[in-house]
């Protein structure tokens, strides 16, 4: 196995070079964060990394690394002073596969290599049948963001287990928030994968009875506010709705506007309003969200389907690149159409669920 060993500590690098030679492995080394990323475009398979280094340190090279498509789902532990745990709670937060603690032995360094090379290797099998199942693409980024929440919650845990004899109560609260975090984040993962194949499931299943109507401004104006609290920005939300039926169950209708809504908030800048409304026209009920981000180019539009996402390496937003995929299936349900365009003068991004009225209204 390849594997990329970054230390600004030059007995370190040759002490851990020469233990994983000795079994068999390549190793590359590099003497601060900076090299270590110049030298992680060489792919490695493995990431060994000290947290803290002159120039760019732990965190940044994390960062960076995952941000490399082809890097991202590299097992990557960091190197951690045994007394500094908000170093340890850090890099399980932001996607680190785990921590050996300084210093270590040689038996530590190569049963982490061996334990999170397994334990990756299984959790990629399971996802990458998951999506063979369901004839979706593997190549997207889709498959990291579900294994990130879970390294915090696996890190966090591990953590607890090793240190249980001296964590004090203040610090064992900031470990269990994390590990809540990780959980919820994990949580909402999966019922947006839930919802995802509900839809599908539907769509190409036989025809059934209709489901009753849903009242679009009710559900349409809770999601949006939800959406908006989450995202911390219930002032930049503009709602309106004006009375109206569909006939698609409540649930995925809220999980549609909302993951439309979250959108919009999470490709523009706080401040800038997001404005949510409903209309109804000629039998048919227009929900509209229209933000002040970049919008999307035509081709974007055309490319919009499951786990897709669009300059993830710029805005490094997370998510499976679902929301605007479980938005057109909802609305295929409906018998509607969902449509993108742009806001006045070209600016934002304006989506619109078309969607047929239950009870025609002129």
């Amino acid at each position: 196995m390849k594997i990329l060993v970054i230390d600004d500590q030059l007995d370190v690098r040759e002490l851990l070079r020469d233990i994983l030679v000795s079994q068999g492995h390549e190793v590359l080394l590099a003497a601060d964060g900076e090299e270590g990323v110049k030298r992680a475009a060489e792919q490695p398979e493995f990431v060994i990394c000290d947290i803290d280094m002159p120039k760019l340190d732990g965190h940044g090279v994390l960062a960076a690394i995952r941000g490399m498509p082809e890097l991202a789902e590299v097992p990557l532990v960091f190197l951690t002073a045994r007394s500094d745990r908000r170093d340890q709670r850090e890099a399980m937060t932001l996607g680190a596969d785990d921590f050996i603690s300084k210093p270590f032995t040689a038996a530590e360094i190569l049963d982490a290599v061996a334990a999170r090379t397994k334990h990756q290797h299984t959790l990629r099998e399971r996802i990458q049948d998951l999506a063979r199942r369901h004839r979706q693409e593997i190549n997207a980024q889709w498959s990291h963001e579900l294994l990130t929440p879970l390294n915090a919650v696996l890190g966090m845990l591990a953590l607890i287990e090793s240190e249980a004899d001296t964590i004090k109560p203040a610090e064992l609260k900031e470990l269990l928030a994390v590990l809540r975090e990780g959980a919820e984040r994990q949580e909402r993962l999966a019922r947006k994968l839930i919802c995802y194949f509900q839809l599908e499931q539907l769509l190409h299943a036989p025809p059934s009875e209709s489901p009753r109507p849903c009242a679009v401004n009710t559900v349409g104006e809770q999601a949006a506010r939800q959406a908006a609290h989450e995202a911390k920005r219930a002032g930049d939300l503009s709602v309106s709705f004006e009375p109206g039926e569909v006939k698609v169950p409540d649930e995925l209708l809220r999980a549609a506007v909302g993951e439309v809504v979250a959108n919009a908030f999470g490709f523009s800048k706080a401040g800038d309003p997001v404005r949510v409304t409903g209309l109804a026209r000629v039998g048919r009920y227009r929900i509209e969200v229209l933000d002040h981000g970049p919008g999307m180019t035509a081709e974007q539009s055309s490319r919009v389907g499951a786990f897709t996402q669009f300059d993830r390496r710029i805005r490094e937003q997370q998510g499976l690149g679902l929301g605007l995929a479980i938005a057109r299936s909802l609305a295929r349900l409906a018998g509607g159409s969902l449509l993108f365009g742009s806001g006045a003068e070209g600016c934002g991004l304006l989506v619109t669920f078309d969607l047929p009225l239950a009870v025609a209204h002129e």
